[in-house]
Formats: C-alpha cells, sequence, structure tokens
C-alpha cells in the first residue's frame, strides 16, 4: 500500500496529464462527502446511537477516502508505469 506521499506524487503525476484538473478535484470531494453521507444515513437507518453513527462514519472514513484515491489516481499510474515497463521490455526483447 502506497504511502501518502507517494500518493500526492502520483496525483501531480495523473494531474499534469489532464486539462480538467479542477473539476476532477471539487468532483472527487463531493464524491467522497457523497459517499459518507450515504455510510452516515445507513447508521441512522439502522437505529445506531450518535456515538455508533460517529464511529460508523469514522471507521469507513480511511477506506473511503483510500478507495477513490486509488481508482482516481493509483490505478491510472501503475496502468501507465505497467505499460512503460511493457515497452522497455518489448525493446529489450528485439536487442
Amino acid at each position: 500500500m502506497p504511502g501518502l506521499m507517494e500518493v500526492f506524487i502520483l496525483k501531480e503525476r495523473v494531474n499534469d496529464n489532464r486539462d480538467d484538473s479542477i473539476f476532477m478535484m471539487i468532483f472527487e470531494k463531493a464524491f467522497i462527502l457523497i459517499s459518507l453521507l450515504v455510510v452516515m444515513l445507513i447508521g441512522v437507518a439502522i437505529n445506531l446511537p450518535a456515538w455508533g453513527v460517529g464511529a460508523f462514519v469514522g471507521a469507513s472514513l480511511g477506506p473511503i477516502v483510500y478507495g477513490h484515491y486509488y481508482f482516481i489516481y493509483i490505478r491510472p499510474a501503475r496502468k501507465q508505469q505497467n505499460l512503460d515497463v511493457g515497452k522497455k521490455q518489448g525493446k529489450n526483447k528485439r536487442k
């Protein structure tokens, strides 16, 4: 699992290749908040006490944020790295 600094480096690398980075940042934050709202509503729907809803949302905060960062930033960068490695290996095989 990549560390926080690696995620920020990957985020900058991915955003350098995109023209719509400001919209992606806004939508990224909005989707994270909507996901947390859904988790909170699930906690309220199953009649958890207030501290239970807070614990439920708090426990799901990390996985939700990491999941969004994984699909938006980490996965495209890893695919690009795999493509670059594949191209280099292909060139080495031809030599």
